[in-house]
């Protein structure tokens, strides 16, 4: 905890913070809430911590400027249900938040073979374990990843492929591969895939069909390995 002004910016430029939680007033301390930001800002530190106000001031006025001047969330202190759990709750959900987008971005860019490639993309946008068309989705990708034939048919070369290998049907590989679009579209919602799956018929028209699905990913897959 900083006595003041002076003391929360030497602490800032000594160490690195992933929160600070600053009151607007320091009343028997030198400088303000306000004078901290400015000069926190004028600091340019490579890597910001999330800043949360908490004050007693109510005016809207007041918490405006103070979002244009850097912080990220205020509280007031006067509302009912204020506590400073809640300020910590704010924070862990930011910061856990925060740690799962970078996880994903640096797996993500980390070279992989092209199985587990596949294999983090549909893990991303929601094919949990326990879904029967996820190891079929995966199979199916592969193929025509690896398949000289832009135009290879799924019902005819694809899936007697990998309805062979597993001992059943054309038709039950197709229905389990779109149940689990399905369930994993459900679960993860339009925002997830778009972040991890580019097609632009997502938002649109719901759901991809199998073929859509496996071919855009295809292709999104053949574009990662080249790189």
């Amino acid at each position: 905890m900083a006595d003041g002004e002076s003391e929360a910016l030497s602490l800032v430029q000594k160490f690195s913070f992933d929160a600070i939680i600053l009151d607007l007033e320091f009343h028997e301390s030198d400088g303000d809430g306000f004078a901290f930001l400015k000069k926190f800002n004028q600091l340019k530190l490579p890597n910001k911590p999330y800043i949360v106000v908490a004050t007693n001031n109510r005016s809207p006025e007041v918490r405006e400027s103070v979002r244009v001047g850097g912080a990220d969330y205020v509280f007031c202190k006067k509302k009912s249900d204020y506590s400073p759990k809640l300020v910590m709750e704010n924070i862990r959900t930011i910061y856990e938040y925060k740690t799962k987008k970078q996880s994903k971005v640096s797996v993500k860019t980390e070279k992989l073979s092209l199985e587990d490639e596949i294999k983090l993309r549909v893990k991303q946008i929601g094919f949990t374990d326990d879904l029967l068309g996820k190891q079929y989705a995966i199979e199916a990708v592969m193929i025509v990843v690896k398949s000289k034939n832009s135009e290879i048919n799924l019902k005819t070369v694809v899936y007697p492929i990998i309805a062979r290998k597993h001992n059943k049907t054309v038709n039950s590989i197709n229905r389990a591969i779109e149940t689990s679009i399905n369930k994993a579209w459900s679960i993860e919602g339009d925002d997830t895939w778009k972040e991890f799956y580019s097609a632009s018929y997502c938002g649109i028209k719901g759901a991809p069909t199998p073929k859509e699905f496996i071919f855009t990913l295809a292709r999104e897959i053949k574009e990662v390995c080249k790189a």
